[in-house]
């Protein structure tokens, strides 16, 4: 089995997800496939959007994807600004075909995705753009998260709440560290996060992606210019919130 990578949550920060592009070139991986939310939050949609359109072989959509077509009364208001803002950058006029392209594509997403013998969403299999599967639910909402893995037959891989690691049969979480880097899959279902490009919020303000070959999934952390990310952020008018978390990771 050729080994992939897999990004999500990219929040329309081009320095990041450029950042993380170069190290997959540097570990040769060819394949890349991203879990949906490539908008949202930063004041980069278009360039985002324009590099997975380029370089990622699948995508499916995460739930700041759908709100660019959809109402926006479940966002937080520092959220709903950002995707307004998303809004205005990408909505296509009578002379934008670039626009187009981008607004057609990021319609037109899948809502979830089987490969390489896995399962794909953003958010869970129960609900695959919307539903958090979050690190406590296995010992503060068993009841959920034993539904959760009822929904599959095998290891499947999301985003969305942006911290990465492993939820197993058992109900446990295991935290990608760089303790813990190194996860093999096992033959039952397990929900693999694999975190966030654009926005970390473990704790570790280093992007996160995953390679997965065969049933080992190896979790990577990649540097970058947060600093000039934040900036844009602040020139561009959006709260300074999402700015500041960049530096924290969280």
């Amino acid at each position: 089995m050729t080994a992939f990578a897999l990004i999500s949550d990219l929040h329309s920060n081009i320095e990041a997800l450029s950042a993380v592009f170069a190290r997959i070139d540097e570990l040769g991986i060819t394949e890349v496939n991203c879990l949906g939310d490539i908008v949202g939050y930063g004041v980069d949609p278009e360039l985002c959007t324009e590099l997975v359109m380029e370089r990622c072989k699948w995508t499916i959509m995460g739930n700041h994807d759908y709100g660019l077509f959809h109402d926006l009364r479940d966002f937080n208001p520092i959220a709903m600004e950002a995707l307004r803002f998303s809004r205005q950058k990408l909505k296509p006029g009578l002379f934008t075909p670039r626009r187009k392209r981008m607004w057609r594509f990021l319609e037109s997403l899948p809502s979830q995705m089987e490969a390489h013998g896995y399962l794909f969403f953003h958010g869970s299999p129960r609900d695959p753009i919307m539903e958090y599967v979050l690190k406590s639910d296995g010992f503060l909402e068993p009841e959920k998260m034993t539904g959760i893995l009822d929904a599959i037959d095998r290891p499947c891989f999301v985003g969305h709440t942006h911290w990465p690691g492993i939820h197993r049969r058992d109900l446990s979480f295991t935290q990608a560290t760089d303790e813990v880097r190194v996860i093999e899959l096992p033959e039952e279902a397990a929900v693999v996060n694999v975190g966030s490009v654009g926005q970390p919020r473990d704790g570790d303000p280093r992007s996160c992606f995953a390679v997965v070959d065969g049933r080992k999934v190896e979790f990577h952390r990649v540097s970058y210019d947060f600093r000039k990310t934040q900036s844009k952020i602040l020139s561009a008018g959006l709260h300074p919130a999402l700015a500041d978390r960049l530096a924290v990771g969280k």
